[in-house]
């Protein structure tokens, strides 16, 4: 006898689980001995549920999905429903899955189908990414997470432990800027209870220094936990260099990473990478003081310690790496800074934004006479002009 051609299709539960039963057991060559098996079973349902074991992850691209929906749809009908089965599945895909697209297409319908099973299905997505290397595949979802930690079930030890995996597997995968972004989540959703928090936040301020791509030192800073633990100093030499991140200039710099070079290695910080971050840092805190005004060549240069002939390709990665914007001047040799990044946006930041916001108003009320006046000779000539363009109809 050839192959049974299948289709799922909506009906009773008990034809529908007639219909997986022979497609089961078709993988098997045993559809009809296996389909009668289960039709006799005390429990049909939950024997479909469990022969299905080791056999659907394996079956052809093309009819997977829509064998695992017949499955959802029968498995739905069940007393615990689908959260009851949800872990058992996902973990027969995470480990049995022969097309990792698929699998993940499959694991995505049963998280999206799941309530309470949800965080357990996210884990097995990212086993199975990292067995099949498509972990990129889950990177857009690394920007969720928030969203997706406040909507899980479980308690904040599972929700920690699912983000560490995730942060892991990406670092595995060499997509640091990506494992940066999880252990930001871990230590704003988690908090600094965890056990953990101390060193996930060492490696993120490692990170920081290391990953060129990373600029905004404010986002890991200013984070409340991550001032816990510096306040507490369970951060050691790490606590020191995100200090020394926030508050040296390139000269300061310089004098900080000599007198501690061992500790920097221990750390794992690449010096060299470290040293261009805080010539890009200290370029933009230089814009930030100097909004609007001409900034010679000659200063940014010296200040961080480059020939001025260089500075140009400097501020253009300053402005690639989003710290600043602004204007350069070749005949005049300057920059002329518009906007710029602060690497901590605190009380001293807040009072000179509020003095800037005075002088804007106060601009704006100085131009409102000139304003006037111009409207007031526009209102004029626009009188005059209809008045010329009068056309008189004799009688």
């Amino acid at each position: 006898m050839g192959a049974m051609e299948l289709f799922f299709v909506d009906g009773e539960i008990s034809t529908q689980v007639e219909e997986l039963a022979q497609f089961i057991g078709q993988q098997n060559q045993s559809a009809a001995s296996f389909a009668a098996e289960v039709a006799q079973s005390s429990d049909p349902v939950q024997a479909v549920l469990t022969a299905s074991q080791g056999v659907l992850p394996k079956v052809s691209e093309d009819k997977v999905e829509a064998a695992y929906n017949q499955l959802f749809a029968i498995a739905r009908t069940g007393e615990s429903g689908i959260d009851g089965v949800a872990a058992a599945v996902a973990k027969d895909i995470s480990a049995n899955a022969e097309s990792g697209v698929a699998g993940l297409r499959v694991l995505n319908n049963l998280y999206n189908l799941a309530t309470a099973a949800q965080l357990t299905v996210f884990s097995e997505m990212v086993v199975l990414a990292v067995r099949v290397n498509m972990l990129p595949t889950l990177v857009p979802l690394v920007s969720q997470l928030p969203k997706l930690l406040a909507g899980w079930t479980g308690s904040a030890q599972q929700k920690a432990d699912v983000v560490l995996e995730l942060r892991n597997a990406l670092d595995s995968a060499q997509l640091g800027n990506e494992a940066y972004a999880t252990e930001l989540v871990f230590l704003e959703a988690i908090g600094a209870s965890d056990a953990r928090a101390a060193k996930v936040a060492t490696s993120a301020i490692v990170r920081f220094a290391n990953l060129s791509a990373v600029c905004d030192l404010d986002a890991l800073a200013s984070l409340d936990n991550v001032q816990e633990l510096s306040q507490n100093g369970q951060l050691g030499s790490a606590g020191e260099l995100l200090n020394a991140l926030l508050e040296c200039d390139f000269e300061q710099w310089q004098k900080y990473a000599t007198a501690n070079a061992d500790a920097l290695k221990e750390l794992g910080v690449d010096a060299d990478k470290a040293t261009d971050k805080i010539r890009l840092l200290t370029v933009a805190s230089i814009a930030a003081e100097h909004l609007g005004e001409d900034v010679p060549f000659s200063k940014v240069s010296q200040a961080i310690g480059v020939e001025e002939d260089d500075i140009e390709m400097w501020i253009i990665d300053v402005v690639r790496s989003g710290l600043m914007q602004g204007k350069m001047n070749q005949v005049t040799r300057s920059l002329v800074p518009t906007r710029s990044t602060y690497r901590r946006f605190g009380a001293d930041q807040w009072s000179l934004l509020a003095e800037r916001l005075d002088q804007w108003k106060a601009s704006l009320e100085a131009l409102q006479p000139v304003i006037g006046n111009a409207k007031l000779v526009a209102q004029q000539q626009a009188m005059q002009m209809a008045g010329q363009a009068q056309v008189t109809i004799k009688e």
